[in-house]
């Protein structure tokens, strides 16, 4: 099937004249027509009424809907790649495949018992709607709901005066709640904040007299948990526990925060990366306010002074790349677990720091 349609998907791109619209349709029409006249169609409904329980059929009706999925995906990336496009979120070529195998397969079935309800022609446009949606041709990283951004700042602004005396409990915590949930939908730099106001429930207006920026969101959302990675610190240096332990320990409530609160950890680090080339006095406030690499530094210089660790680059510097490194780790490895994580850097990173018994040399 899928040497067939990349055939079919070919010829449509010469007889269409690349006309992308004309080259959907003809590439439905075929697939609409393959997927109605196969007896497989039937037969694989049937299975799934009649032998759900049976582990040998359903494994061979998943192995033929990998089969079409695996097809649809290669036509998809074949049509973006030709287009120079990319997919909004969260949509992929995986999710489009499957999400345009169910929609042929449920019209192609309607169609047996209703063939007035569904025009032959009807799959077609249906695509050509989701593609529209989906599909995004400035390769903007935007997600789904940007399509309708407009249409819904238009019916929140109706409700805008009315939601004022309708506010959320405790707006700062239902303003941060949403942040994070706009943050892992759409990215830092792609969440507005019409976005999270439209979210959270709270007026524009609002919002910013309480969160000026997306950077203050991102500060007040992780400061309680920096303030706490401080304290743990200033704990055990108190109680003189040795520095070597003080910064595994560090290592694994960092990793801990990382992963516990990735979506601002990640904005947070973007910020910074991008506002110190255009925004320099908003990554200055950022670091200031959230100065990671501060917290394990008196540990590290304890470290140095006593003999511990035999670096003589600066305790900040130190910390700073040990940080950076299991940052990054969390963010390129998401499927590692914080112990992992911190477990990683521990042995890789921080053993080149400790003195060694028969030979310290300064690195």
């Amino acid at each position: 099937m899928a040497h067939d349609l990349q055939e079919v998907l070919q010829k449509s791109f010469v007889e269409t004249n690349g006309d992308p619209r004309q080259t959907i349709r003809a590439v439905c029409a075929w697939d609409f027509e393959q997927v109605r006249q196969d007896p497989a169609t039937i037969l694989q409904l049937a299975t799934l009424v009649l032998a759900r329980d049976h582990r040998g059929a359903m494994k061979m009706l998943r192995q033929a809907y990998a089969a079409y999925d695996e097809a649809g995906i290669q036509a998809y990336q074949a049509i973006l790649a030709r287009w120079g496009a990319t997919l909004r979120a969260p949509f992929t070529a995986e999710l489009m495949a499957v999400t345009l195998t169910a929609l042929v397969e449920g019209l192609a079935i309607r169609h047996l018992a209703d063939p007035e309800a569904v025009p032959n022609h009807l799959f077609g446009n249906a695509v050509i709607a989701l593609i529209g949606s989906v599909v995004d041709t400035g390769q903007n990283h935007e997600h789904i709901d940007d399509v309708i951004t407009p249409l819904a700042d238009e019916i929140m602004l109706t409700y805008e005066v009315a939601r004022i005396d309708s506010l959320p409990e405790d707006p700062r915590s239902a303003i941060i709640a949403a942040a994070r949930a706009e943050f892992a939908a759409r990215g830092y730099f792609a969440t507005t904040l019409a976005h999270i106001s439209i979210r959270a429930g709270v007026p524009l207006s609002v919002l910013k007299q309480l969160f000026p920026s997306k950077a203050l969101i991102v500060v007040k959302a992780l400061r309680p948990q920096f303030d706490e990675l401080r304290s743990k610190i200033d704990d055990d240096l108190a109680l003189l526990v040795a520095p070597a332990v003080i910064v595994k320990r560090h290592l694994g409530r960092l990793a801990s925060f990382a992963v516990c609160n990735q979506d601002f950890v990640e904005a947070f680090l973007m910020l910074v990366a991008h506002e110190t080339a255009t925004s320099p006095e908003i990554a200055v406030e950022v670091r200031r306010e959230l100065d990671l690499p501060s917290v394990m530094t008196p540990a590290i210089k304890l470290g140095q002074e006593h003999g511990v660790f035999v670096s003589t680059i600066e305790a900040y510097e130190l910390s700073a790349a040990l940080t950076n490194s299991l940052l990054l780790r969390c963010f390129t490895r998401r499927d590692d677990d914080a112990a992992t994580h911190a477990e990683f850097i521990h042995a890789t990173c921080l053993h080149g720091l400790l003195s060694r018994t028969n030979h310290a040399t300064p690195m």
